[in-house]
């Protein structure tokens, strides 16, 4: 029988760190693995023997002590070292017996072969098998003591051996009977050392050995167990796993919290630990978990034995966690593609189990090698435990940190496999410098231009600097962000694996020093973008993806650099004109900085400039850039890093994760007037981000959040402009008004993209749109597909819907705030229309640091909460203290139910109904839900065979899955439901509910400021004042235009009347000089015409420029005052008709009619003629006249009729 070597071995182990016994508490204990010397074999006869005390402890539940004793000698007594175990509990029986003619206790632990667990046929939860045991320990040992009381005998039994049980001593037996007796068992025993080829018993080997008792310890839960007289500070598994906290994770605070809300209401006992977890499965099964940051780490006992290596119980519990683990992180981050085997070096796993006659590899016990089918139980991890591990543990973020790092490695060896270093590289479009790569690579600098119009340029400027110390290379679009960028994502990207060649970056490579930037092609890269926000991105997504790989680069002073080219360019008129005036050419580099010169300028001279509008670097001329190139310093900015809030800035706007921290930099940071001050030469990155890229970010959220006054994104706001300013009444292809909308509205960002907006605006189908703007003549997609059907651009058609103009009239066009672009007035800075669409149609958007998700209204129900408060104001009302009907989300054709479960939460609910025992019927699906894709989950169940089959019986607009399952199955879904709609399980199985939520509503309000709504309410009211400005300014607006129209009326009528009949009359008889005829008109006391000429609107809001032509032809031109009396003048022959003249004096009445009337109206009656005209139009579409969602009545359907 092998018991190990008999030799010193040298291992690491987990060994207690504190030597001193008197260890008070858990907090002061702490395992960790060392590197220590022992003697397998001696650890081995000590091990039988306190197995054989845990034994006991299963056959006698009573038992309530263990004492062991390890005294490793001293020189007085010749380091003889005595070691002893003591258990009470029921002990050996004191019987004779008859048979082997021998009491008990000396046949059990004097002679080989005996002893009580060698039925194989009989369950035992104990860990000794063989019928050797105790009997090794008396054989390695130079004498053997048993000592055991047995008080159903009344007998107490003492036995001794000696010489490795060659000397056998006599039994030495008496009476053991009063109160004080009870059970107990006691060995000691005296190692033969020589045996071990040991002098003494080192300090080594009693560390081990006394670590081997806190194991004992951590396995019987209610058994206090002293070492030496001191108690051991482990009260069970729990307890023994807190040693291992701070040995197998960094994690600084390992002190155990049992959380109340995972103990209450369980049968399992689970407790969370920080990231540390802990699980009582079951009577035979303890589980503990932590995250591992030292390989994966297994502590396990069976039956109280020590299994140092494992076995089939460790995969057994490992494999499920595993199992979990690469699921959830799989399902959360599936580019990761991690699997069971990348999850376990980062676990720690901790059992004590009972198994029913395990076996082993050897008796040495170390490995168990039982298969999981004879365990004579189970270990199924409760769903607690695992939510714990995914969410609480840390294991999750180990495996995907190491996942991303693995896949980094691949990334390494993929964009540097290449040498770093060579004289010529291989990239389409790239001009290299020609000593790039050479001894004098250091003095090269890469051009990285925005586009090919702007390599074009750059190429140019070559001619003046030359080509030997210049490289240009064309960047195609935006680089990618690679700062939480997976690695499959950077092995695709073409542009990342050129930079890195162009340049001769290896991912494995630090350049902190000047000799590791020696190994680059280039020692500086230019960036030559775009003045305008989107260059801004393109720099800061090339700062960012240095600063992610390669941040030494950019602590390195004048490795990165920008070329400024001006955005803007303002000369005098004329030379003539800028001499007298003293004016002179100037070049701004930035908006808000052209801006900020044109506010401090005397208004007299703006109007003798001319100004030039740069969009891009393509709008240079080829003479510019040589221009440029040719004072190459004064163009250069350099950018410095001035610490770590550089790096911190960089950080905070590029990553995924700090989105709550770009929200706060955007509310704080930024300001319209803001711009980077590159005058100096050189700027820190924080600046540029604090200053340039924060400009980019606005404009992001500008681009893709929606206004609460129009509930518009710019995009849309374009294409209406474009469709109104075209008077969009007859079908146009939607790819015609996107070229349409480009060229009239100045978009910039490419057709594709328009073309998705004018399809979205004009979508009905249900969960699209409740009032489109645009009519689909064509296939603009169903919710077969939510949308992504539609058909080509080319094939279908569009125009404006007939309420467009009713919620946007005619009238305000001349009062609304004009956005510029290029210096032409292009869309309003937001419509006003007469009901609040961001309401009605709902919109979604993520922008920088904010996004937005605001659900549909009823248009019915908002128009009625509007005429609620109009009639609060005509009372003398405070508008913001009238009760308004409660307005829930509501999607037109929806026939499901929409009901709320909390202050801003929302469900949708599809509709399902039982055909027969064993066919249901799904009529319609929850809101954001699609036809095809829920046919892809329904063949999902059909593999987990949760329902047997489906058929489709579906139209372009409604829904219908005919699912069949098992009458059993369907049966105990809706046992407990009147119908199948009331089931919740049912309900949850088909998935048939979705979450709404008006948690997140943001838009920029009337002032350009994004705001966050809490209710539906607060858009309705914010939305009210403006559009209640509005009408008042319409009105008086209307009043002037009448006014001014019933004087020009007037004028031309007694203008016929003096020349037919009165003092006019020689202008038909006599040859008058004009001069002459407007000095008499003038005289009569005529109008001019500038009379009735409107006050011109400012057509040009804040976000542009003032139209070139407009401000030239102002200034040099002065109008003639002859003009103003042509209107009278160039009147035809035709005029002086009575016909002419009874028509004139008719219009001139009926306008004073309208004029009379509309100074009887207040604006508030104006708001409410036309909102009950679009009232009723809508209700003849019988979809509106039904609500499907009553706050009183849970969704009972009510119905809409005439205000």
């Amino acid at each position: 029988m092998y018991i190990g070597s008999v030799e010193t071995t040298k291992d690491n182990m987990w060994m207690v760190c504190s030597e001193n016994n008197a260890i008070k508490d858990t907090e002061g204990l702490q395992m960790k693995q060392q590197a220590v010397e022992y003697v397998p074999a001696l650890y081995k006869i000590f091990d039988e023997i306190i197995v054989n005390a845990v034994d006991n402890k299963v056959r006698d539940p009573s038992m309530k002590h263990l004492d062991v004793v390890i005294d490793p000698g001293s020189k007085t007594n010749g380091y003889r070292p005595w070691i002893s175990v003591y258990n009470d509990g029921k002990g050996i029986p004191v019987k004779f017996h008859k048979t082997e003619k021998v009491y008990v206790p000396e046949l059990v632990l004097g002679h080989l072969l005996t002893g009580s667990n060698f039925d194989d046929m009989s369950a035992r939860l104990t860990g000794g098998r063989h019928g050797y045991g105790a009997k090794l320990t008396n054989i390695f040992s130079k004498e053997f003591i048993v000592e055991t009381g047995d008080t159903s005998t009344g007998l107490r039994y003492k036995q001794v051996w000696y010489d490795n049980m060659r000397t056998r001593g006599e039994p030495e037996m008496t009476e053991f009977i009063g109160k004080d007796a009870k059970d107990f068992t006691k060995v000691s025993f005296l190692p033969d050392l020589e045996k071990f080829e040991m002098e003494k018993l080192t300090t080594s080997m009693a560390r081990v050995l006394k670590k081997r008792v806190y194991d004992v310890a951590g396995c019987l839960s209610d058994v206090e167990v002293t070492l030496n007289g001191n108690k051991v500070p482990i009260s069970g598994f729990e307890s023994y796993i807190q040693a291992f906290c701070q040995s197998v994770t960094t994690a600084s605070d390992s002190k155990i919290i049992t959380s109340p809300d995972v103990m209450k209401d369980r049968s399992d006992e689970t407790a969370s630990v920080l990231n540390y977890i802990y699980s009582r499965v079951n009577k035979r099964w303890e589980i503990g978990v932590l995250p591992s940051d030292v390989g994966f780490v297994q502590v396990s006992f069976v039956n109280g034995m020590s299994a140092l290596r494992g076995g089939s119980h460790v995969a057994y519990v490992s494999d499920q966690i595993c199992r979990r683990v690469a699921e959830h992180v799989n399902k959360k981050f599936p580019e990761l593609s991690v699997n069971t085997a990348h999850v376990k070096p980062h676990l720690a796993i901790f059992i004590n189990c009972q198994i029913e006659n395990p076996t082993f590899d050897s008796q040495m016990k170390e490995y168990m090698s039982s298969r999981p089918q004879t365990y004579g139980s189970t270990c199924t991890l409760p769903e607690r435990l695992v939510k714990l591990v995914l969410s609480d543990s840390g294991i999750v973020e180990r495996v995907v940190q190491s996942a991303r790092a693995r896949q980094r490695a691949a990334l390494l060896k993929k964009v540097s496999s290449a040498r770093s270093k060579s004289t010529s590289v291989n990239v389409p479009k790239l001009e290299d410098a020609n000593l790039a790569g050479g001894p004098r690579s250091s003095e090269c600098s890469l051009i990285l231009t925005e586009g090919d119009s702007a390599k074009a340029l750059a190429v140019a400027g070559l001619a003046v600097i030359g080509r030997d110390q210049y490289g240009v290379f064309p960047l195609r679009g935006k680089l990618l962000n690679v700062r939480d960028a997976s690695v499959a994502q950077l092995g695709k990207n073409a542009e990342f694996a050129h930079l890195c060649t162009i340049l001769g970056l290896r991912m494995d490579e630090k350049y902190d020093t000047k000799e590791a930037r020696q190994k680059l092609r280039y020692g500086r890269v230019i960036a030559m973008t775009d003045q305008d926000h989107d260059g801004s991105h393109i720099k800061g997504l090339l700062f960012n993806l240095l600063h992610t790989f390669w941040p030494e680069l950019l602590k390195k002073g004048g490795f990165i650099s920008e070329f400024v080219t001006p955005i803007i360019k303002v000369s005098p008129c004329s030379k003539r004109v800028g001499t007298e005036r003293g004016l002179e050419t100037r070049r701004f580099f930035s908006l808000p900085e052209y801006f900020q010169w044109k506010a401090s300028l005397d208004p007299d001279n703006l109007k003798y400039y001319t100004i030039k509008y740069y969009k891009g670097l393509g709008t240079s001329t080829s003479a510019e850039g040589r221009e440029y190139f040719s004072d190459l310093d004064k163009h250069l900015v350099s950018f410095r890093w001035s610490g770590d809030r550089d790096g911190d800035a960089l950080d905070m706007a590029f990553s995924k994760a700090r989105a709550a921290d770009r929200k706060a930099w955007l509310l704080n940071e930024y300001s319209s007037d803001s711009f980077l001050d590159t005058s100096s030469g050189d700027v820190t990155y924080r600046d540029f981000v604090n200053r340039e890229l924060i400009q980019f970010s606005h404009a992001d959220n500008a681009r893709s959040l929606p206004s609460v006054i129009d509930g518009l994104k710019i995009s849309q706001r374009k294409v209406l402009f474009a469709c109104m300013k075209r008077k969009l009444t007859s079908e146009v292809k939607v790819a015609q008004l996107a070229g349409y909308c480009s060229e009239h509205t100045a978009y910039h960002h490419g057709e594709a993209s328009l073309h998705s907006t004018i399809v979205n605006m004009a979508q009905d189908f249900v969960g699209s749109n409740n009032l489109p703007l645009l009519y689909p003549s064509g296939q603009f997609g169903t919710r077969l597909q939510g949308g992504k059907d539609a058909a080509s651009p080319r094939y279908i058609f569009t125009q404006l819907q007939k309420h467009t103009r009713l919620i946007f009239p005619e009238e305000d066009d001349t009062l609304l705030c004009y956005a510029d672009d290029d210096g032409f007035p292009v869309e309003p800075v937001y419509y006003v229309p007469i009901i609040p669409l961001l309401l009605v149609n709902g919109a979604e958007g993520i922008g920088t640091g904010w996004s937005s998700s605001i659900p549909c209204h009823h248009p019915v129900e908002v128009i009625d909460n509007l005429l609620r408060l109009l009639s609060a104001e005509e009372k003398g009302d405070d508008v913001s203290k009238v009760e308004l009907a409660p307005m829930t989300p509501w999607v037109k054709g929806f026939s499901g139910v929409i009901r709320q479960t909390g202050k801003h939460s929302f469900v949708s609910r599809g509709n399902v109904e039982q055909i027969n025992t064993s066919t249901l019927r799904v009529t319609e699906l929850p809101l954001s839900k699609w036809v095809e894709d829920y046919k892809k989950f329904l063949w999902d169940l059909i593999g987990k065979k949760a329902i047997r089959s489906f058929s489709e019986h579906h139209s372009d607009r409604d829904v219908r899955f005919d699912i069949s399952m098992t009458r059993s199955d369907l049966a105990q879904y809706t046992e407990d439901a009147d119908n199948a709609g009331d089931s919740e399980a049912l309900m949850k199985l088909l998935r048939l509910e979705a979450p709404l939520s008006t948690s997140n509503m943001h838009a920029f309000n009337a002032d350009g400021q994004l705001v966050k709504y809490e209710t539906s309410e607060d858009i309705l009211l914010d939305f009210y004042g403006v559009r209640r400005e509005l009408y008042s300014q319409r009105k008086q607006h209307l009043e002037q235009s009448q006014t001014k129209e019933i004087l020009r009326l007037s004028n031309r009528i007694r203008f016929i009347e003096e020349v037919s009949f009165g003092s006019l009359q020689k202008v038909l008889q006599e040859r008058i000089p004009k001069a002459e005829l407007v000095k008499l008109l003038k005289k009569q006391g005529f109008s001019p015409a500038s009379a009735f000429k409107m006050k011109e609107i400012d057509h040009v809001g804040d976000l542009g420029l003032a139209a070139v032509g407009h401000i030239q032809d102002n200034a040099v031109v002065d109008s003639d005052e002859s003009d103003e009396f042509d209107y009278l003048l160039n009147t035809s022959l035709m005029s002086f008709t009575k016909e002419f003249l009874d028509r004139l004096q008719k219009e001139h009445n009926t306008k004073q009619v309208k004029l009379q009337q509309l100074q009887t109206i207040t604006p508030a009656q104006i708001w409410r003629q036309e909102l009950i005209q679009l009232r009723g139009v809508l209700l003849r579409d019988n979809e509106f006249q039904v609500v499907t969602q009553d706050k009183e009545t849970q969704g009972s359907k009510r119905i809409i009729g005439s205000h």
